[in-house]
């Protein structure tokens, strides 16, 4: 159910009661009261949530910890929620709404413990808000810059899980182009999950016959990621966020992103994606098995990646079973793979 914005310019300072012009202040600002000289919180409520802390900021919304507003609804149990709020008052709102509506929209269709679960989305005079669980282990793009070398076996586990992610979307036909690191976020036990369809394409409706948007047809997705048939102007299939999921993996093992994408223009791109990417066992100390699984979702040619989430996870699955295995008999190498084994044992771990 949807509730009505507050429209007023005016909020009364919490120490003093004096009213505070608030006009142009942006969501949970803090504004110093002439009178008693307080800092103060203002345009702390949106829709029916109040506002507690930011959690994020992107290019078209911010995104908010919020809970329920206990003025308007004083018996409210829910819990807290991510809320990610688009202001009418942003720019380009009419797109970012049409992205909006369509992740709520496709996660809705997407009941799985590796999604990120979407609970409501209200559209008010204001503005729209899109709510979410919280996930309190942040992103996969949080653990790459902060520094740390992350641990082998981690890495294929978390993609493992977005692959399930994947996959349960794939099973009703929902593909989610837009895979990045930014969008691969942790709960507070570590299990990585899927977030953002804003950018997703349901392939029911393509068989229907259903064309897209206008604004579907510009090139959103981030570029260091994109796979490169969406660049030619094509739908996709799970073949192209397995060549997502792939980039994530590459940027994850070498804190380098697979390709390097700024300021490039659209022909650019598409004749850098065709140069294929080959990730060194040996420089980066992995298992063969991790190189190769990456390389090949990495490959230009959709037909030369995994075929079905169904391979790819049969390759996850020997890469780690071959990892455990000579963690736990190390006396398993050969000469020829001692230096990178023992890189392996030395990384730090996430998990």
């Amino acid at each position: 159910m949807s509730s009505t914005f507050t429209s007023t310019n005016e909020e009364p300072c919490s120490s003093c009661g004096l009213l505070l012009d608030v006009e142009g202040a942006s969501l949970l600002a803090l504004v110093k009261c002439p009178r008693c000289r307080s800092e103060v919180r203002v345009r702390s409520r949106f829709g029916s949530y109040e506002l507690l802390d930011v959690l994020g900021e992107g290019g078209s919304s911010r995104v908010f910890r919020a809970r329920p507003d206990q003025q308007r609804d004083p018996d409210s149990t829910s819990s807290e929620v991510a809320l990610k709020v688009l202001e009418i008052t942003q720019p380009d709102y009419i797109e970012n709404l049409f992205f909006l509506r369509n992740e709520a929209k496709h996660a809705a269709l997407i009941r799985h413990p590796r999604v990120v679960k979407v609970m409501a989305l209200e559209e008010e005079e204001g503005g729209a808000c899109l709510a979410m669980e919280i996930m309190t282990g942040g992103s996969l793009h949080d653990q790459i810059v902060s520094g740390s070398s992350l641990d082998e076996q981690w890495i294929l586990e978390s993609g493992l899980e977005i692959l399930k992610a994947l996959s349960a979307a794939y099973a009703k036909k929902v593909i989610h182009r837009d895979l990045k690191p930014a969008n691969i976020l942790f709960s507070g036990s570590g299990g990585a999950k899927l977030a953002d369809f804003g950018l997703a394409r349901s392939l029911a409706a393509v068989e229907e016959g259903e064309s897209e948007s206008a604004i579907e047809h510009h090139l959103m997705a981030t570029p260091d990621y994109v796979a490169p048939e969406l660049l030619e102007g094509e739908v996709g299939d799970c073949r192209s966020d397995l060549y997502g999921l792939g980039g994530c993996l590459y940027h994850a093992i070498t804190c380098e992103p697979p390709y390097r994408t700024e300021e490039k223009s659209l022909e650019e791109l598409r004749e850098l994606k065709r140069r294929p990417i080959q990730l060194s066992f040996k420089k980066w100390n992995l298992l063969p098995e991790t190189s190769s699984l990456v390389n090949r979702m990495l490959a230009p040619d959709p037909r030369d990646r995994f075929a079905s989430y169904d391979e790819l996870e049969k390759a996850f699955r020997q890469a780690l079973d071959r990892l455990e295995s000579l963690r736990k008999n190390p006396s398993q190498c050969n000469g020829g793979v001692s230096g990178w084994l023992s890189g392996i044992f030395h990384r730090v771990g996430k998990s």
